[in-house]
């Protein structure tokens, strides 16, 4: 699977691009195919973020959970929960708008009351972790025709749309205030879920400063000042998968970049990324991606646009 490139800060949190200076939202479509990437790895930011799906269907996965929202729904993910999005095995494309509402954008006043009363204690206590926006309910109706609305704004700009866009995003975090309310009613799980998110945003933290490095499960564990077994247990139960087979997915992602925008050899290119020697990267690499990664950068150099054919 090809992974969407993400920018971060140096504390690996994904960099909120405004659309005007001064104007800090982001909103933006992502399409996911094989032509072009099918998910977006594990990252979090200093943002509400709103999904709302326009084709096919795309999961969303936090730890412990994954919700599939369809065509016509959306999803809400709260500030700083870390998440990962992809694309649904059982549709070849999907794609989705996305908004990125900093709190700061709501109430610039940070003592003031709205901020005081509203926003911080969902910044202090971020839960639910995530809502889903069903595109039949009226609250979640709502706040999905503001994200159309924001998006059709920002793309014609008619007089006044900047403020056309702010009355937009009140009405937006009103609603959702209201829907977290109500869901964390109903929680019995928050100080687990709330703690995961934290833990999980420290090992995957580790790998991301530290990937190119020959790191073991004894180093990465001591980061979260847990036990190695309690450290693999953890990545597990809440990703779904082994903290070895990410670490080595993720090395292979970052080597791509390499292949394509650089003359490094392969032999070069494996040991910057942190594998051992050129014949187990070129073994890792095939198992996930298969093809070597000699043939990749063939066809990289055949297609100079950054977007292959090869299904990954």
């Amino acid at each position: 699977m090809k992974e969407k490139k993400i920018t971060f800060d140096h504390s690996k949190q994904e960099l909120i691009k405004p659309i005007f200076p001064g104007f800090n939202i982001s909103i933006f479509t992502t399409t996911f195919s094989p032509h072009t990437y099918e998910f977006i790895n594990w990252h979090w930011h200093q943002a509400f973020q709103y999904c709302y799906v326009t084709e096919g269907i795309i999961d969303i996965k936090l730890p412990r959970q994954t919700y599939s929202i369809k065509k016509g729904d959306g999803f809400f993910i709260n500030y700083q929960q870390i998440h990962l999005i992809k694309q649904n095995k059982s549709v070849s494309t999907a794609s989705y708008i996305c908004l990125d509402i900093p709190p700061s954008f709501i109430a610039h006043d940070n003592h003031g009351r709205i901020y005081s009363r509203y926003i911080n204690p969902i910044l202090k206590s971020p839960i639910p972790a995530a809502l889903k926006l069903s595109g039949n309910e009226s609250n979640s109706k709502n706040i999905l025709n503001k994200i159309i609305n924001i998006q059709q704004l920002i793309k014609e700009t008619p007089e006044l749309f900047e403020v056309d866009v702010e009355i937009d995003i009140l009405e937006i975090f009103k609603e959702t205030y209201l829907l977290l309310k109500s869901n964390s009613q109903d929680s019995d799980e928050v100080p687990q879920s709330y703690y995961e998110n934290d833990r999980l945003k420290q090992i995957l933290s580790f790998i991301q400063n530290h990937f190119q490095e020959k790191i073991t499960l004894e180093e990465i564990a001591k980061s979260v000042s847990i036990s190695k077994s309690e450290c693999s247990r953890f990545f597990k139960k809440v990703t779904g998968e082994s903290l070895f087979n990410y670490l080595i997915l993720y090395r292979i992602n970052k080597s791509i970049d390499l292949i394509r925008d650089t003359n490094l050899s392969i032999a070069e290119i494996a040991t910057s990324v942190g594998f051992s020697d050129q014949s187990y990267y070129t073994k890792c690499f095939k198992e996930q991606k298969k093809i070597t990664p000699k043939k990749f950068k063939e066809l990289s150099i055949r297609q100079p646009t950054g977007i292959l054919s090869y299904d990954f």
